[in-house]
């Protein structure tokens, strides 16, 4: 993790005296970083474990299965990530094995001429995982198949909404005006499962006193315009092909006046 924090500090000083367009150029062709995020023990004996990655490119970068991109001991393909996005991305291969697992597992990848792998002491006592355990709990351990990368659902807020009442199932809320577009600042994150798949985010109207028109409805950031003063709902949406993640928010728009 150190590594990583001086990584980051490194690029953030150099992004903040060179020229944009030297920026872009110097962050092409980098190193990919695979990273082991820790352990957590499930109530059978059996552990869920998490990998992340860590890219210094500017753009998203893809790496197929194979030599470049692999699992060992064998199976050398578990469905881990091919595509690799700027930035650390953490928990982006979940993977749950036998309570026999011996800690024998390492992700290697080659990228730019730099091959690098992670940690192959697993199981000791600091890798125990602490933030994130409690969304990591939720999994299903028992029916997951052991030893690849699950494929699990989207991850889909909207930032910026603040939440009027209390508890969990409490709907964020924005306010707009009917004379104005509201910025709408949705967040998607998924790990790129299933292989193959397309990751749809859509925008839509599930309530309100009229019309609401999205500059684009299938963007998760995106504007919305109101044609009368009241109470909207919206909700955002992303689908993996398997899963389906939503989020609402409601909207308090007035006349403007």
């Amino acid at each position: 993790m150190r590594a990583f924090g001086l990584a980051a500090v490194l690029a953030a000083s150099f992004s903040s005296i060179a020229p944009f367009g030297a920026r872009v150029a110097a962050q092409r062709d980098q190193p990919v970083y695979p990273a082991y995020d820790g352990y957590l023990k499930n109530p059978d004996g059996s552990l869920t474990l998490s990998f992340a990655y860590f890219s210094h490119n500017a753009e998203p970068v893809t790496i197929p299965p194979g030599p470049n991109n692999t699992f060992a001991p064998a199976p050398n393909d578990r469905q881990q990530p091919t595509t690799f996005l700027p930035g650390h991305h953490r928990f982006q291969c979940i993977m749950v094995v036998p309570p026999d697992f011996d800690g024998n597992l390492r992700w290697t990848l080659t990228y730019a001429g730099t091959t690098t792998g992670t940690s192959q002491r697993m199981l000791q006592s600091n890798w125990n995982l602490v933030e994130g355990a409690e969304e990591l709990r939720t999994l299903d351990y028992a029916k997951a198949p052991r030893g690849v990368c699950l494929n699990r659902p989207p991850s889909v807020r909207v930032l910026g909404a603040a939440a009027r009442g209390r508890g969990r199932g409490a709907i964020p809320t924005l306010a707009a005006t009917v004379s104005e577009e509201l910025n709408l600042f949705g967040s998607v994150a998924d790990e790129g499962l299933p292989r193959g798949a397309t990751l749809n985010v859509s925008w839509k109207q599930l309530g309100g006193p009229g019309k609401v028109i999205f500059s684009n409805p299938d963007a998760a950031r995106t504007r919305a315009s109101f044609d009368a003063p009241g109470t909207y709902e919206l909700e955002l949406s992303a689908s993996d092909s398997e899963f389906t993640t939503t989020a609402r928010v409601n909207v308090v728009v007035t006349s403007g006046r």
